[in-house]
C-alpha cells in the first residue's frame, strides 16, 4: 500500500535554477528566500564588508527540508539548518514573500529550555530539556546548559538600568555577586509581553545599524528591520557565568530568547563581544540524537534541484536510527538515482509502461499509486544525489538531500516539458 505516498510528490523537473549567492559552503541555500534572508547580514561577514557575529552561519549543513507541522501544507514545513538558527518559510498560503517575516527562524532556544518540540501552532512532543552547553566548548562542564535555565524562566526583570550582578550556575540556580557591578553592564529594555529585561549590549546590538546587502548591494542600514527578528523575544533575564571558551575560563553574560541565545564577553575585541550562540547545531544535535551531517560529496553534473525527497510526517518512526527512502518512478524511462554521502547507493526504477511526459502548463497533482517504486533503508546525513532516466534526453538532475534518523521520505519523479 503506497497511501501515504501519493499525497506527496516532488517535482522534478527537465531544467532547475542555480543559486547565485552561495557561500563557500557546506550545503548550497535550498531556497531563494532563505538565500536574501542570510545574505542581508551574513554576505557582509562572508566578504569581509562587515566585522561582527555570524546571525546564521557562513552555511547551512543541511539541505533544504521538510518537517512535520501540522498547519504546513501536508502537514510539513519547508526548513533549513544553519549553525545559529533554523530558517522556516511560512506556513500561511497568503504570506508576502516580499515581507521579513516571509522567513522567520525557529524557536529553538524556547523548545531547548523547555524540552518540548513544536509540531504545530499548538502541537508539542515532549523531550527533556537539553543537557547541552549554551556556550563555550562543548567539554566544558562547568557552565550553563540549555536545562539550566528551565526553572528560572519566570525570575523576575531587572528594572532598566539596574547594574546585572546575577550568576547562573550549571544546577540552574541563580545567585548574587554583588563584584559584578564592577563590569558596568545594565538591563536595557523592559519587554512586557514575557516581563523579562534584555540586557543594555543585547538591546544595543538588536538596534544596531551597520553593513547589510539588499537588492544587488551593500549599505548602511538597520541590522535588523525589527529588533526581535533574529531573536524572538526574552525568555529569560540575563545572568553571568564562568565559561570555558578555547580552553580558557571566561567570564560571559548570556541571555536565552525565543530564537536564539546571546552572549557578551567583555574581554573579546569590541565587535566581537556580543556573539550569538550555535543554536542551530545544538538543537539539530537534540532533536535528532545525531551530530551535524557531513558534507555531502561534490557533483557536477545537470542541473540542480534543492528540496526532496518530501518527509512523510509520522515523527518519531522506529527504525532504529536508519532513514526509509521511498522513490517512485511516473516517467516511460527507466529511472537511475545515484546517492553518495555516508554510503554510496545507485538505485535503478523500472519505466512507467503508461506513463507520459507532462506539460509544464499541466503537472500532475500527486503521485500515481500503481507506478514502480522502490524502498531503501540508508543511515541518515547528508547526501548528493543525481536523476537520470535512461533513453530520455532530459536533463541529468543533481542535488543535496538531508535525511534524519527514524524518518521516511518519499518522492515520484516525473518529468515536464
Amino acid at each position: 500500500m503506497r497511501l501515504l505516498r501519493i499525497l506527496w510528490i516532488a517535482l522534478i523537473a527537465a531544467g532547475g535554477t542555480a543559486l547565485t549567492l552561495t557561500p563557500a559552503a557546506a550545503v548550497e541555500t535550498g531556497d531563494p528566500a532563505f538565500e536574501t534572508t542570510w545574505a542581508r547580514t551574513d554576505l557582509p561577514v562572508a566578504n569581509s564588508e562587515a566585522t561582527r557575529t555570524w546571525m546564521w552561519g557562513p552555511a547551512a549543513f543541511t539541505s533544504a527540508m521538510e518537517e512535520e507541522y501540522t498547519e504546513g501544507v501536508g502537514g510539513a514545513r519547508v526548513v533549513q539548518y544553519f549553525d545559529k538558527t533554523r530558517m522556516e518559510i511560512s506556513t500561511d498560503p497568503a504570506a508576502d514573500p516580499n515581507s521579513i517575516w516571509y522567513v522567520t527562524n525557529g524557536l529553538l532556544a524556547k523548545e531547548l529550555v523547555t524540552g518540548e518540540v513544536q509540531l504545530g501552532d499548538n502541537d508539542f512532543f515532549p523531550f527533556e530539556p537539553a543537557a547541552e552547553n549554551v556556550a563555550g566548548d562543548a567539554d566544558d562542564t562547568n557552565g550553563p546548559m540549555y536545562s539550566s535555565f528551565t526553572d528560572i524562566l519566570g525570575d523576575e526583570p531587572l528594572a532598566p538600568g539596574t547594574a546585572i550582578t546575577q550568576r547562573i550556575h550549571r544546577d540552574g540556580s541563580a545567585t548574587n555577586d554583588p563584584s559584578l557591578a564592577d563590569q558596568g553592564v545594565t538591563a536595557g529594555e523592559l519587554v512586557p509581553e514575557t516581563n523579562h529585561t534584555v540586557a543594555a549590549p543585547f538591546w544595543s546590538f538588536m538596534t544596531s545599524t551597520g553593513m547589510v546587502y539588499e537588492n544587488g548591494q551593500y549599505f548602511e542600514g538597520p541590522l535588523f528591520q525589527n529588533p526581535f527578528f533574529a531573536t524572538g523575544l526574552p525568555i529569560s533575564e540575563a545572568y553571568w557565568a564562568d565559561v570555558k571558551v578555547a580552553g580558557q575560563q571566561q567570564l560571559v553574560l548570556i541571555q536565552v530568547f525565543e530564537r536564539r541565545v546571546l552572549t557578551y564577553t567583555p574581554s573579546n575585541p569590541a565587535e566581537w563581544q556580543v556573539e550569538a550562540g550555535n543554536v542551530g547545531q545544538h538543537y539539530y544535535r537534540w532533536r535528532y540524537l545525531a551530530e551535524i551531517p557531513t558534507e555531502p560529496p561534490a557533483v557536477d553534473i545537470g542541473d540542480h534541484f534543492s528540496l526532496g525527497p518530501n518527509f512523510l510526517p509520522n515523527w518519531p518512526v522506529l527504525l532504529e536510527g536508519e532513514t526509509l527512502v521511498s522513490f517512485g518512478n511516473q516517467a516511460p524511462f527507466e529511472l537511475t538515482i545515484q546517492m553518495d554521502g555516508p554510503v554510496s547507493r545507485t538505485i535503478t526504477v523500472p519505466a512507467c509502461g503508461d506513463c507520459e511526459v507532462y506539460s509544464v502548463a499541466a503537472p500532475p497533482s500527486s503521485c500515481r499509486s500503481d507506478i514502480p517504486w522502490h524502498d531503501e533503508f540508508l543511515p541518515p546525513g547528508n547526501y548528493r544525489v543525481q536523476v537520470f532516466w535512461s533513453g530520455s534526453d532530459t536533463t541529468p538532475l543533481a542535488g543535496p538531500q538531508t535525511y534524519v534518523p527514524d524518518a521516511e521520505y518519499g518522492t515520484c519523479f516525473f518529468i515536464l516539458e
